[in-house]
């Protein structure tokens, strides 16, 4: 008896394991084919909104401090507030539809819904609970995931880094 128990937490040990190790990669799959089918809602049930878009007005609040060096506080206020409308009306279930019809159009001259090929990307662990998608040429941002329960959600865009041009 003691014997099956022992095989028993083995076999859960190692079930556990794999989960761990494999679900990104799943996730990231999973939310691969629901973009190729243009399956809006598939790709929602992927996405955590409020921390996406918690997580695009942090960075775009960040740019526009920036880039006004405090000269114009009062523009980089405006600019922020109309970011902050923007990103409130862009990231929702009705914004990613949106998203999808026009990238039907795009899609019938690329045969390609985004200009970004999954092939291109690499999943990096960033600790047991969060992973980023980034380009294998370091050049862009990246997709941020955290688990959330026992699935994996979409959670961030790391903007890519502003050009030197200014």
């Amino acid at each position: 008896m003691r014997r099956w128990l022992l095989i028993l937490a083995a076999l859960a040990l190692l079930a556990a394991g794999g989960w761990a190790w494999g679900s990104p990669y799943l996730a990231v799959r999973s939310m691969e084919r629901a973009a190729e089918a243009r399956d809006a809602g598939a790709l929602s049930a992927r996405v955590d909104y409020p921390a996406l878009r918690k997580s695009m007005k942090t960075q775009l609040r960040a740019r526009f401090a920036q880039g006004s060096g405090g000269d114009d506080v009062l523009g980089a206020l405006v600019a922020t507030g109309i970011a902050d409308s923007i990103v409130d009306a862009a990231i929702t279930p009705e914004g990613i539809r949106a998203i999808f019809a026009a990238g039907v159009v795009g899609a019938a001259r690329e045969r390609r819904p985004v200009d970004l090929d999954a092939r291109d990307m690499e999943l990096r662990r960033d600790s047991f609970d969060r992973f980023r998608l980034v380009r294998r040429d370091g050049k862009g941002g990246a997709l941020l995931f955290a688990l959330r329960g026992l699935h994996w959600k979409l959670v961030g865009i790391e903007l890519p880094p502003e050009k030197a041009s200014r």
